[in-house]
């Protein structure tokens, strides 16, 4: 089974940041250094820590539970382990690579979320404000029952699934499946979302995962810049942040990519072997896709937006966010368990304070942060994330124990 291992060391000299992460430290011109490492991919012999990753990631190739993919972890200040493992094309058998850029899925939500709460630091757009301010089609919807609603929905609530609008898993709540939104402009499909969609309860007062929501949050960011919503992504989010292969999916983005797409996989009911996904359409420029879905990037690159998270909004020496927004970017709502970046809540300590957050997406991604241990655990795969559910959960258990295991050893 192909595996590449690729352990990189980035010492930090800046001082501890204070405040709401105690302990973490500036990574001042670490990016530079960590997308120099993987521009040249080497073999490398696993972290003794790390030799249960490993040797789990084999595992899990060689019994068909994934095609193939990428993990990247980073703890107290350098990447400990960083590897592609699998194939992106199991028929060529051509290897999955540390770089191998990939659809993120559901992590596309918080990084909108984090471009939206950029706006906001630049007093483009005010996040708990109803968005019937921007987008007038709001102003008069009602609910499913014919009654009106209070008011519409913040960028907040849309961010955080508060929003009231129909889930994903209710009649028509996939509308990037609907013959009827291909190829057409964002505008075009949230005018349809606000005038034909009623909602389902008001807003703010259950969470209800809604992709629904994501293209409304999506629609207001285009109407602030007077972007579209792909052009934005680029000059508010991956263009400040160096993000060179970050993208919404659309024909134009496709075409710079330095490396081909992975293959997507899906485990058969009946035969439980992994088959090829139906190819989905590639949308031409600027058209619409799933806003919380579409984004293509890498790990490196989703690092380095994880990073200036945990760095407090800091970038390379600059800042990116300022240090109170990036604290609401990681605050949880008062509905739900969702910060109100858009990232979920996963483990409080005993005062109730986030310490684990963490996004998972359908095409078989995971990102988390786990504040205490001051680690960040980027996993990538194109097989279909509910199928390989088991071994997701497994792979970031391991990781947590390997990383456990690290301090073990640099303890005096």
């Amino acid at each position: 089974m192909f595996r590449k291992s690729l352990p990189a060391k980035f010492l930090l000299t800046a001082a501890s940041l204070l405040g709401w992460f105690p302990g973490f430290v500036p990574l001042f011109g670490i990016i530079g250094a960590v997308n120099l490492c993987l521009a040249s991919l080497c073999v490398a012999e696993t972290p003794p820590a790390f030799e249960s990753v490993s040797a789990y990631l084999d595992q899990s190739v060689d019994d068909g539970v994934v095609a193939g993919g990428s993990l990247m972890v980073f703890h107290q200040g350098e990447i400990v382990y960083q590897t592609g493992f699998g194939y992106a094309d199991i028929e060529t058998k051509r290897p999955y690579l540390v770089d191998t850029p990939a659809v993120v899925a559901s992590v596309s939500k918080p990084i909108l979320g984090t471009l939206l709460h950029r706006l906001a630091d630049q007093k483009i757009v005010e996040l708990d404000a109803p968005i019937d301010r921007y987008i007038e089609e709001f102003k008069d919807c009602q609910l499913e029952t014919g009654e009106p609603i209070k008011r519409a929905p913040t960028l907040t609530e849309l961010l955080t699934h508060t929003s009231g609008l129909r889930n994903d898993e209710a009649p028509g709540g996939r509308v990037w499946y609907q013959p009827w939104a291909t190829n057409q402009p964002l505008e075009f499909v949230v005018r349809r979302i606000a005038t034909e969609f009623p909602f389902k309860r008001q807003p703010g007062t259950k969470l209800s995962y809604s992709g629904i929501g994501t293209e409304v949050a999506a629609r207001v960011g285009e109407i602030v810049t007077d972007q579209p919503r792909n052009e934005m992504l680029l000059t508010h989010l991956c263009e400040p942040l160096g993000m060179t292969q970050t993208f919404y999916r659309d024909v134009v983005a496709v075409e710079k990519l330095k490396a081909p797409m992975p293959t997507r996989y899906y485990i058969g009911s009946k035969s439980g072997t992994l088959l090829v996904s139906r190819e989905r359409l590639v949308p031409d420029k600027n058209r619409y896709s799933s806003s919380g879905g579409t984004i293509i990037s890498t790990a490196s690159d989703l690092l380095t937006w994880l990073l200036m998270i945990r760095n407090d909004g800091m970038h390379d020496g600059e800042e990116y966010l300022s240090d109170a927004i990036c604290r609401r970017l990681l605050t949880e709502h008062e509905v739900g368990f969702a910060a109100k970046g858009g990232l979920f809540v996963r483990q409080r300590d005993e005062s109730g304070k986030p310490t684990l957050f963490s996004h998972t997406g359908s095409s078989g991604t995971n990102v988390w942060f786990d504040v205490p241990s001051d680690t960040i655990g980027i996993m990538l795969t194109q097989t279909r994330g509910s199928d390989i559910r088991p071994f997701r959960i497994e792979l970031q258990k391991r990781v947590t124990e390997a990383v456990a295991e690290l301090n073990l050893v640099a303890a005096p």
